[in-house]
This record gives C-alpha cells, structure tokens and sequence, in this order.
C-alpha cells in the first residue's frame, strides 16, 4: 500500500488568495519504523524547545508510538506547503513565520475536520487550545477527548519524512532570505 494523491487549492487571507499544494500517501503504519527514534528526536525537544514539559502532547507525556496506534494498520501522511512570497498579506518583517503559521493551522485544520470515528488524527504541530496548559499547574488536561499528538513528540524524523516519502525538501529560513516554500506534515491513523 503506497498510494500518493497530490494537489493545490486557495485559500483566502486577508481578502487574498493564497495557493496551497498538498501531498498525500496512505501506507502501512510499519513502513514509518524506520523513521522513528524517540530517543533521539525527544532530546532535540528537551534540549530546544520551550513546550518540551510544558505541554500535555509533549514529550515526556506523549506516549509511545506504538501504544498509541496499537489498533491501527495504516496511516495516512498529509504535506501542505506554500510560497511565503506569493502573498503580500504575509508579514514583510516575519514573512516566512507569518506563512509557516498559516500553513500550519490550515493543515491541523483540515486534519481536524477529516479525522472520522475509529481514527486519530497526528497533528501537525504542538496543542494550542489553551493560552497555558494545565500540566504546568500540575493539573490534568480539562478537554482530553481534544489531546493531539504530533510527528515530532512521536519522535520521528519529519525531515526523513518529507525527503524520502513525499520528494519534498524542507527549506529553512535565514535572516534576510526567505525560502521559496514553507511546509508542515501532519497524519491520520486510518480506522481499523
């Protein structure tokens, strides 16, 4: 099972449309095993990022891959990227951040709205729900039936991802150079 859907549509920001393309690959949710290394990609979170500990789908409370998609076979990749330079209504001075959000909320977005009963969705970013999470109050999450987790809490390589499964290379920004496309991946374990 490999089969690749690819494709673009427009959204609308600030009364502009903007051209986002996707790719889509539905596999057997072993092929990712190699892709995967919680150890490793875990302490890059630790060690870089501000919502490491700090939120409910973050490591270390993100639970083991395998665990989490025990009852599923397959899962379903989702690649949305666009051209941070098609739009003026992206921030001149953030341009490339400005993109990278709206890229990324349209594909938790769509991910949200296509994740059906028996399946579960795999974000494509961190939980935002709430302004400060309640694991750092010490208190349970107040809307687990929300709690999403991602590629990268997971621990897998999304870069690998990208290059190896869609084609697709991630380009970063640099001061004064902004890349030719943002991109986020996100995923759905497909129902049993």
């Amino acid at each position: 099972m490999n089969n690749q859907q690819i494709g673009s549509f427009e959204k609308t920001l600030h009364n502009t449309a903007v051209k986002i393309h996707y790719k889509q690959i539905k596999l057997n949710k072993e092929h990712l095993s190699k892709y995967l290394n919680p150890n490793l990609f875990n302490s890059y979170c630790k060690n870089g990022c501000p919502n490491h500990s700090q939120k409910w789908t973050c490591p270390p409370f993100c639970p083991p891959f395998e665990e989490y998609s025990k009852n599923h076979t397959s899962i379903s990749l989702y690649l949305f990227y666009t051209s941070p330079k098609q739009s003026i209504q992206f921030d001149e001075k953030d341009r490339s951040l400005s993109a990278y959000n709206f890229i990324k909320e349209e594909l938790q977005s769509f991910l949200r709205k296509k994740e059906l009963p028996n399946e579960k969705m795999i974000a494509a970013n961190s939980c935002e729900f709430c302004k400060t999470c309640k694991v750092a109050e010490g208190k349970a999450c107040h809307i687990p039936e929300k709690i999403r987790y991602n590629l990268v809490a997971f621990g897998f390589d999304v870069r690998a991802i990208m290059t190896d499964l869609f084609q697709h290379k991630i380009e970063w920004a640099k001061e004064n150079k902004v890349p030719n496309m943002v991109s986020s991946v996100g995923a759905i374990l497909n129902a049993p």
